[in-house]
C-alpha cells in the first residue's frame, strides 16, 4: 500500500512539475512583449529627421541622423530624440581658458530620469572612438559629469543632487542653464549660475569641440549660449 502511496505521489510531482515548465515557458513571449522591441522597457521612439542647421553633424548612439529632428529658429536650437545623441559642429572649437553656457528646456516630461547637457573638449566626435566630457542634467535634480574615452564613459562625478538644479515641474518642463568655465588648472562647472563642482583640468577634457549632448526620446529647446 505504501509503495503504491509513493508511486502515485511522485507520479503527480513530475506532472505538477512539468505543468509548471510549460506554464513558465508559454509566458516567456509575453513578458517580452510586454518590454517593446529588443526587450527595452523604453525603447527608441520612432522620430521623423530633419535637415540639420548648417554646419552640424551629430554621433547617434544607435541609428543614424536621419532618427534625430534638430532644427534652430534664431538663437533657439530644437531638438527632438529619437536615439541619444552628441551634436557637434567643427567651428564650435575652443582652447585655454574659457567659458561656455546655454540655457536648456525640457519641454516634455520623460517616462523616467532622462538626461541632457554639455559637451567640452570633444575630438573625433563624429568617429567610432570619440573623446570629450560632458555635464549633465536629469530632471530629478541632480548633475553628472563623466570622460567619454574611445568605446565608453568614464564617470567623474556621478549623479549629485544640488539646490541650485530646477526639477521638473508639474507641467512636464524644466530649464536650467549649465556653464562650464575653464580657468587656469580649474574647470568649474555651474547650474543656473552657482558653482556645483570645481575639479582639476587634469581630471576632464577641455581643448576641443564645445557642444550639446540631448538623451534619447527627448524633446529639449537650447538658448542664451554664451561662448
Amino acid at each position: 500500500m505504501k509503495l503504491l502511496q509513493h508511486i502515485h505521489s511522485t507520479r503527480f510531482l513530475r506532472v505538477a512539475t512539468s505543468a509548471l515548465a510549460l506554464t513558465a515557458l508559454l509566458a516567456l513571449p509575453v513578458i517580452g512583449q510586454q518590454k517593446g522591441k529588443g526587450g527595452d522597457p523604453d525603447p527608441d521612439r520612432a522620430v521623423k529627421g530633419s535637415a540639420f542647421p548648417a554646419g552640424w553633424n551629430v554621433r547617434p548612439d544607435r541609428g543614424t541622423a536621419a532618427d534625430i529632428h534638430f532644427t534652430q529658429a534664431g538663437d533657439v536650437y530644437h531638438f527632438v530624440m529619437g536615439p541619444a545623441g552628441t551634436f557637434f559642429n567643427p567651428a564650435w572649437t575652443k582652447t585655454g581658458n574659457y567659458k561656455f553656457s546655454a540655457r536648456l528646456t525640457q519641454v516634455k516630461a520623460p517616462t523616467h530620469p532622462i538626461s541632457y547637457g554639455l559637451i567640452i573638449g570633444g575630438k573625433d566626435v563624429g568617429s567610432p572612438t570619440p573623446t570629450y566630457t560632458y555635464f549633465l542634467v536629469h530632471n530629478l535634480g541632480e548633475y553628472f559629469i563623466a570622460n567619454w574615452e574611445g568605446a565608453r564613459p568614464t564617470t567623474v562625478v556621478n549623479w549629485t543632487a544640488h539646490a541650485s538644479i530646477a526639477k521638473q515641474g508639474a507641467d512636464g518642463k524644466q530649464t536650467n542653464t549649465l556653464g562650464v568655465e575653464v580657468q587656469g588648472n580649474d574647470v568649474i562647472f555651474s547650474v543656473n549660475g552657482t558653482e556645483v563642482k570645481r575639479l582639476p583640468k587634469s581630471q576632464v577634457h577641455t581643448d576641443g569641440l564645445f557642444a550639446f549632448r540631448i538623451g534619447h526620446n527627448l524633446d529639449v529647446d537650447v538658448d542664451q549660449v554664451k561662448q
